[in-house]
């Protein structure tokens, strides 16, 4: 299994007490509403992630859970942990304060704090400073007693004073030097019900406790992000929210983390659907495989909890995996991994099917391939007539996409094809070509010159 580690680029972490607006500043600064930005204390618990793009300067930002003296819950203290793991991997921390309510008691203890976690320099940064009655108020002894001077102004809201703490923080970071790993990553969301084990599986991937894992539902609020890099590929693991019926989400934050969840659902290059070995899917399910299907993502199906099906043979995963394919019918050219995210059986083989996934997504074939493939496929199996249509005439076959690979099938009336003959194109192209875990789009056309016509 190939290597996995951090991006090498600058990190910082956004620190601070609760609903200073920590979230609402990492959003700003990313140019994106990627954290959901609640006034309900506690909203953010995984650390979120971001790669931040200024001027000539690149950092990996995190946002982080407020910080609290002393948790009650286990949920909170895995914030705190998670928070204090991003903090002492920071290259540079912003500690945030709320300049509308003043100094908190807290705030110097959280600063105390965080100073014995790190050896990075400390950014004191100031949120809602469009609240200020007089700029000098910045300068106010009480700011200066965390020892950290006086607070950067920002206002999270208007966006106010951030590209000014860009500027700052790019000359604080020491210099990044692009390699190969400054290309896009590739996009990979982990889905599925609430309790399924996704931040288990995303824990397990990356080898350490990145996102916060309970057996209490919806402990997830939001999709969070973690860049890693695999042997020389960077790729972008997203944790999405547990996603439940419509009419079972009834509070706000719920429905935004799912609304996001989806919308990554819809950008992702590659979704990991993870069901339990021992319970059969729902339509929630086929509806999640449905929207990547559609979204032209690559698909791998995760039987998660394989450690908890008893007396296993070795005939048993033949079994499962045919009662799942019947279930899933309509993407059986998806990969299916079984699975213990509590164990670690066949976690290694994760990541090595995203790549080889990612790369029959992207695979183009040369028109000598295609034009080879279609003169068989044709002779194989001539096109049949539709009633009322026009017989049907093909004049050639070309890859004009990819991701998800895209086919054009020029006729001469587009509509004189039935769509069963559509179907068995693309199944031939997946026996002779393979395309496994990607979607396949194949779309009739007119050809655009009578020289190909002629053809």
């Amino acid at each position: 299994m190939k290597n996995k580690q951090q991006l090498g680029i600058p990190f910082v972490s956004l620190v601070g007490r609760v609903n200073v607006g920590k979230s609402s500043l990492f959003n700003r600064l990313l140019g994106e509403k990627k954290a959901l930005a609640s006034p309900v204390p506690g909203t953010t618990r995984d650390v979120n992630y971001g790669v931040c793009h200024w001027r000539d300067c690149q950092m990996l930002l995190a946002d982080t859970g407020g910080l609290v003296l002393q948790p009650q819950t286990e949920i909170d203290k895995a914030i705190q942990q998670h928070a204090g793991s991003a903090i002492r991997r920071s290259t540079l921390v912003l500690f945030l304060v709320d300049l509308s309510a003043g100094l908190h008691p807290d705030d110097k203890r959280y600063v105390q704090l965080v100073s014995k976690m790190t050896k990075a320099p400390i950014l004191l940064v100031g949120n809602k400073a469009d609240s200020l009655a007089s700029p000098g108020d910045l300068f106010a002894k009480e700011w200066y007693s965390l020892g950290l001077g006086a607070p950067h102004a920002v206002s999270a809201q208007s966006g106010m004073g951030s590209g000014d703490l860009l500027d700052v923080i790019c000359n604080v970071l020491p210099k990044h030097q692009e390699n190969e790993s400054d290309v896009a990553p590739i996009k990979v969301a982990v889905i599925g019900r609430t309790n399924v084990g996704k931040s288990s599986l995303v824990n397990r991937v990356l080898g350490e406790e990145r996102v916060i894992v309970s057996a209490t539902a919806h402990t997830t609020r939001e999709p969070h992000d973690t860049l890693i890099q695999y042997g020389t590929t960077p790729l972008l693991l997203i944790d999405t929210v547990g996603i439940r019926r419509k009419s079972a989400v009834s509070s706000h934050i719920e429905r935004e983390g799912v609304k996001r969840s989806i919308k990554n659902i819809r950008k992702a290059d590659i979704v990991l659907l993870v069901v339990e070995s021992a319970v059969t899917p729902s339509k929630q399910e086929k509806r999640l495989a449905s929207i990547a299907d559609e979204a032209g993502s690559g698909i791998i199906i995760i039987v998660n909890k394989w450690d908890q099906v008893p007396d296993k043979t070795s005939k048993s995963i033949l079994a499962y995996e045919k009662q799942f394919r019947d279930y899933f019918s309509f993407v059986d050219w998806s990969p299916m991994i079984f699975l213990s995210a509590l164990t670690g059986q066949r976690i290694h083989t994760v990541l090595d099917r995203v790549m080889l996934v990612q790369e029959q997504r992207t695979r183009v074939l040369s028109q000598e391939l295609v034009n080879d493939f279609f003169a068989k496929a044709k002779k194989r199996q001539p096109p049949q007539w539709i009633r009322g249509q026009k017989k049907p005439v093909l004049y050639g076959m070309k890859q004009v996409d990819s991701c998800p690979p895209t086919f054009r099938l020029e006729v001469k009336e587009r509509f004189s094809i039935h769509t069963n003959y559509l179907r068995y194109l693309e199944r031939r192209l997946r026996e002779v070509f393979g395309f496994a875990g990607t979607p396949i789009r194949i779309v009739t056309a007119q050809p655009r010159s009578k020289l190909f016509a002629k053809q």
